[in-house]
């Protein structure tokens, strides 16, 4: 994330750098993400019972991926409030808004909601008809509404531009928008550099940038080994692994914001303007 404290005629920049003094083991970090990436490929060689289990609803593997999208989603609104901090501090000479890292962590507890239905099963209330009527899981949520789904309530497949209306499909272009193809135009053009820095959006390091493309790889690889007449169970265990190793990498890049904000903080603190407002 590009942040840049002005003192004077003096300008500190930091920007998609994983600063070791940052985060403490950031190598360990670093290998642990990507690592967990390649967890799915253990997905094959698995009994049919531990798939099943794994892949039920509300399994491990769904719960574990609503507690990524929760906890990120956190982060993301601790670190918008120390950044809102430092915007009152430091005014024009900080450039994060924090109304982008605001809506990205509202972004993420909806996530969160409409991974666990709103509650719904916790909770046991119950689902209205005309949402069971439109719902292909009968549930409380909206990426299951028949509108957003790759094939109709018949079975029949959508045609391409119908498919690209899936809240699934629009995350992960969202995703791989934010976290990737965001850094790789402003790794040089000063121009998208300013741009970004403008509105305040972040940038994220090298490392970050290439989760979601080796996320893509992997996911798309064991696909292909599985095959369209693989295994029913398997082929839904992989989807629930895909979305959670989709919301484990906005949990990492949540956490990547956050030390980073606590650092620019710190720094912030040592080199406060005598004018500055706010605590």
């Amino acid at each position: 994330m590009i942040s840049s404290i002005e003192t004077g005629d003096r300008r500190s920049s930091t920007g998609g750098v994983l600063d070791r003094h940052t985060i403490p083991g950031a190598r360990t970090a670093i290998g642990t993400a990507y690592a967990l990436l390649f967890s799915a490929c253990i997905l094959p060689f698995l009994s049919i019972d531990t798939l099943a289990w794994l892949g039920e609803e509300d399994g491990p593997v769904e719960n574990a991926g609503a507690l990524c999208f929760l906890l990120a989603g956190i982060l993301f609104f601790s670190t918008a409030h120390k950044t809102a901090r430092l915007h009152r501090q430091w005014g024009a000479g900080h450039s994060v808004t924090p109304l982008v890292l605001y809506a990205l962590g509202a972004l993420l507890l909806v996530c969160f909601g409409e991974e666990i239905s709103w509650g719904q099963r916790l909770f046991h209330y119950p689902v209205p008809g005309w949402v069971e009527a439109i719902n292909q899981q009968g549930e409380w949520n909206l990426h299951n509404l028949t509108w957003f789904q790759a094939h109709t309530v018949e079975g029949v497949k959508k045609s391409f531009w119908a498919r690209l209306i899936d809240m699934n499909r629009l995350l992960a272009i969202f995703q791989l928008t934010v976290c990737t193809l965001v850094p790789a135009f402003t790794a040089y053009p000063a121009t998208c550099r300013a741009w970004v820095m403008r509105i305040g959006l972040p940038v994220f390091p090298w490392w970050i940038a290439g989760l979601v493309p080796v996320h893509l790889l992997v996911s798309q690889t064991l696909y292909a080994i599985i095959g369209g007449g693989g295994d029913p169970i398997l082929g839904d265990v992989l989807d629930e692994t895909k979305e959670t190793m989709r919301a484990f990498i906005f949990l990492v890049v949540a956490m990547w914001a956050y030390g980073r904000a606590t650092a620019t903080a710190s720094t912030a603190a040592g080199t406060r303007p005598p004018d500055a407002v706010g605590p």
